[in-house]
């Protein structure tokens, strides 16, 4: 049996796992409104994630259809594009939070167009390193947003984002476990791959500091659970 016929039930079972996690029991109900101090303290950094999480992901897209064309498996792009649909889904949940506490949506950001450049010059690996480098920041920021706020939707879609992402992790785990089969020195590119999260660690510090500092977090404990959760993306790839 080939390598690809061997992936395959993983791609259909990505494809599964993505199309049974779309329900939302959110609740919108809920009309607590922020005070005047804690919507200074988290709106430009939910702004800022707002606006990461809505990428379309179109040079993404078509570095994995040109991957799954080559590899022979022909279920992968659709898992990949019911990933991005949901991390869509997760810009969604912020920006319908921000427009009941008027928070103005931002267009654009410096941040955003930094990460966007940098994974457009780059191939399908390295791409997927950049976001799996969003994605384990977002781990500890979720958690600290979550603690910051008194709004219990807010706390409500933190938690659902935390969910997913766990999932995500796993997921991108799985992809970067195909493409590192045939690399070479391995070792030395999860080592520069740490040394980019650290470096964007302290990015996010400067960023979105008084989200963490509100939840109680030093800049030690998010460089701390951001390389915990890049060491689980760096082990072996397992189906969901």
């Amino acid at each position: 049996m080939t390598q690809s016929a061997l992936q395959e039930p993983e791609s259909l079972a990505w494809c599964r796992h993505f199309a049974a996690n779309q329900g939302d029991a959110l609740p919108w109900d809920d009309r607590t409104y922020l005070t005047p101090l804690g919507k200074r303290t988290i709106a430009k950094s939910i702004q800022q994630f707002q606006l990461g999480e809505g990428s379309e992901g179109r040079q993404l897209k078509k570095r994995g259809l040109q991957f799954a064309r080559s590899v022979g498996d022909a279920d992968f792009i659709e898992a990949l594009n019911l990933f991005i649909r949901e991390e869509q889904r997760h810009s969604e949940y912020l920006l319908r939070f921000m427009q009941r506490q008027g928070i103005p949506r931002l267009r654009k950001h410096w941040v955003d167009s930094v990460f966007r450049k940098i994974r457009a010059l780059s191939g399908l690996e390295l791409e997927l390193r950049v976001l799996v480098s969003a994605e384990v920041i977002s781990v500890p920021y979720y958690r600290a947003l979550g603690r910051a706020t008194g709004s219990p939707l807010l706390k409500a879609i933190c938690e659902r984002i935390l969910e997913d992402e766990a999932g995500h992790l796993r997921f991108q785990r799985w992809m970067l476990g195909r493409l590192e089969q045939t690399r070479p020195h391995k070792g030395l590119v999860r080592l520069a791959h740490r040394l980019f999260v650290v470096g964007t660690c302290g990015l996010v510090w400067l960023e979105h500091g008084s989200v963490f500092r509100a939840a109680g977090y030093g800049w030690k404990q998010l460089v701390q659970e951001s390389l915990e959760a890049l060491n689980h993306v760096h082990l072996s790839a397992t189906s969901p």
